[in-house]
């Protein structure tokens, strides 16, 4: 059946600019530079966080008591994420495309489910607390059609932006190369687990508590200051034979680990996002569904 569209409006053609903002977020490995640069709009902010940056690449553990400690840090953190339990964030979202400096702005919501961080069953009947964690992110642009879509449970994503018509899907087979300029691995790190990987390196100095974890094929650089403030500086890198060649660097600075003010930047593209929490809903659970794969669900079951 063909269907006859008006010719676009204001509206439909901020729309339409904004999910092209949005693209930069979803674009193939030709979009972002060959190697991806250090330097990004929260670079040096991140940096000014400790005296000194924390090694990228340790070359040994700290003394055994201050492995230790670093060590207990990272299981409360845990314990913080895991304890926030099933929740959704109302967030407002400004996105600066680096080219031309245009600024996007939504609004919409995050579920989240935490995952069983200490490897604990779900409680019985709760199946929002899936062991491997989901959430599902929802922006609204312009005349409050749906703008970006992103599905995330355990190793399996979809992120969908409906304007342009494209859709994307993976899971842990999926190539870190073809996901580069596309934040998904960031945002289940952050979102779901901040503190999970392998210690590999920790210190702590000037109120400063800094941490070197490795997550699969990424190098975390996590800093978190007594008064609150959080840091991490995520490293992607692909192995291409003996060799490592770096993928991506992705840069968050935020208030918290609650509800408040985040900023992210990407290396690769320039991007830098500004996400402002305005709620965050404890008392009623998500609705279910928001974690079942989008694609999954029959039309008549509600979707």
């Amino acid at each position: 059946m063909t269907t006859s569209l008006p010719a676009p409006g204001h509206r439909e053609r901020r729309l339409v600019s904004a999910a092209c903002l949005l693209l930069s977020l979803a674009c193939t490995p030709a979009c972002a530079a060959n190697v991806a640069r250090r330097g990004g709009p929260l670079d040096a902010e991140f940096a000014r966080m400790l005296p000194r940056p924390s090694p990228g690449t340790p070359a040994a553990r700290p003394d055994p008591s201050a492995w230790r400690e670093g060590r207990a840090r990272l299981s409360a953190l845990r314990r913080e994420v895991e304890g926030a339990g099933p929740r959704t964030l109302r967030v407002r979202l400004a996105l600066r495309e680096p080219r031309t400096g245009q600024v996007l702005e939504a609004r919409g919501a995050i579920a989240i489910a935490p995952p069983a961080i200490d490897g604990r069953a779900p409680a019985a009947g709760d199946a929002l607390l899936a062991p491997e964690g989901a959430l599902r992110m929802i922006l609204l642009g312009p005349g409050g059609t749906t703008a970006l879509d992103l599905w995330a449970r355990g190793d399996r994503f979809r992120f969908a932006v409906p304007a342009l018509d494209l859709l994307k899907r993976g899971d842990a087979s999926t190539p870190r190369a073809s996901l580069r300029g596309l934040p998904v691995d960031f945002l289940r790190w952050w979102m779901l687990h901040p503190a999970a990987g392998t210690l590999l390196w920790y210190e702590r100095a000037a109120s400063t508590a800094s941490f070197v974890l490795r997550d699969g094929d990424a190098v975390i650089d996590l800093r978190i200051h007594d008064r609150g403030l959080i840091g991490a500086r995520r490293t992607t890198w692909a192995a291409e034979g003996a060799r490592r060649r770096k993928l991506d660097e992705e840069v968050v600075i935020a208030e918290g680990m609650g509800c408040g003010h985040v900023r992210y930047a990407q290396a690769s593209t320039g991007l830098l996002v500004t996400v402002t929490c305005e709620a965050a809903e404890r008392d009623r659970a998500p609705d279910p569904r928001a974690f079942v794969d989008p694609d999954a669900i029959a039309p008549e079951d509600g979707s």
